[in-house]
């Protein structure tokens, strides 16, 4: 199989990692998280198996109590190995927002909001400090972790002490560094031969509005609110839908429009030949597919929350691992354009299964529909003027 096919693939990824303080980990493409994998707090060392296509990244969500210190590392397996610090495809992206407690953790909405702040090209090289050998300073070796990887952080550069390797280490000394802070690593870097063809590149982006000045113009946006609500008066557009056009800033100016069902198209591929069949003792490899089929919406964060195959017609589910589809679940399809398809592959196992009829039935999830259409419309306000 060409390497270009292989780019969807689901393949087996090992991770073991430490923190000080706390670690959230999360397998996801360029643009969200779909599935958390594994949690840790100080002081223990944790493993975490998972699985990802070439195209998705290795998120480890990381934020200290900003005492003592702070650092993270981490040793990645796939068919290659990595470490951190040592691969330039380590990034970073520090968020500014604060937390201290493994109690409270950032939630996966959350991180995926900073996501599309990360993806306005504002992802960071990580600052690398010394490898895990418990020879050097400040951090004791991390048994399990091999000995190659370095533990790394972000340098905000508001910490004015001496910088590692220097007493007292900055930015490994206790300190808010802009957390919490994201890291990635991009998978394919563990599948190099097998994903050599594979791009973890996003399309369909939001525009989420996530410049430099995007905090900036929020702040501007809350100030200018609470000038127009201290105004006497106010005047409604005459153009205005006068059914649902009430008060501003209150919870009456927001209804609910009624909007037709707007759901992809599912399609499944399989038979390696025109007299191919589905046997009781077989071993298929299939595909999913779907669709949009509207040019002027996106399906954004799709994803397949489970799959079951139940016997026809419906008397239960099968009862036995006889018949089984892996994954079976949280298979993540991504962002659909307008008018764009996308494919996953699924493995159809069958071991004395009973002959007869069966259906699979997929449930799914989608994040976001966005309508793109352009519109144009014009209002007016009537004034009166009286003599000075």
């Amino acid at each position: 199989m060409d390497n270009d096919k292989n780019c969807d693939q689901i393949r087996d990824i090992q991770g073991t990692y430490w923190c000080d303080d706390n670690t959230d980990v999360y397998i996801g493409n360029c643009n969200t998280v779909s599935q958390k994998v594994s949690s840790q707090n100080y002081p223990d060392l944790e493993n975490f198996g998972a699985i990802a296509t070439c195209n998705d990244y290795i998120y480890f969500v990381c934020w200290s109590n900003d005492i003592g210190r702070n650092g993270f590392i981490a040793e990645l397996h796939g068919t290659n190995s990595a470490f951190s610090g040592l691969n330039p495809k380590w990034e970073v992206f520090p968020t500014g927002i604060d937390f201290d407690t493994p109690t409270e953790r950032p939630s996966e909405a959350l991180v995926n909001n900073e996501l599309k702040k990360a993806n306005c090209n504002k992802w960071k090289p990580v600052f690398t400090g010394q490898p895990n050998t418990g020879i050097s300073k400040p951090f004791s070796g991390i048994s399990g972790i091999n000995d190659n990887a370095h533990f790394i952080w972000y340098d905000s550069g508001k910490d004015t002490r001496p910088i590692y390797p220097t007493s007292p280490y900055v930015p490994f000394a206790g300190f808010d560094h802009d957390e919490f802070l994201i890291f990635r690593f991009p998978v394919k870097e563990l599948f190099k031969e097998e994903c050599l063809n594979c791009t973890n590149e996003c399309e369909c982006q939001d525009d989420c509005n996530c410049s430099v000045c995007a905090t900036e113009i929020t702040e501007q946006q809350e100030v200018l609110k609470t000038k127009a609500l201290k105004k006497s008066f106010v005047i409604i557009g005459k153009e205005n839908n006068s059914k649902r056009c009430k008060a501003p800033y209150s919870d009456e100016a927001c209804s609910t429009l009624d909007l037709p069902t707007l759901e992809p198209c599912f399609y499944l591929h399989w038979g390696d030949g025109p007299k191919d069949q589905m046997e009781t003792h077989d071993d298929e490899i299939m595909y999913i597919t779907a669709c949009n089929p509207y040019g002027n919406l996106s399906f954004k964060g799709l994803t397949i929350t489970s799959i079951s195959i139940i016997p026809t017609p419906t008397v239960g589910n099968n009862g036995n691992e006889t018949i089984q589809i892996i994954p079976d679940r949280l298979v993540r399809l991504g962002d659909l354009c307008g008018c764009s398809c996308v494919s996953q592959a699924l493995t159809l196992l069958t071991c004395g299964a009973k002959p007869q009829d069966y259906g699979i039935h997929v449930e799914y999830c989608i994040d976001q529909i966005v309508i793109n259409q352009d519109n144009k419309g014009k209002t007016h306000f009537p004034i009166s003027l009286i003599s000075s």
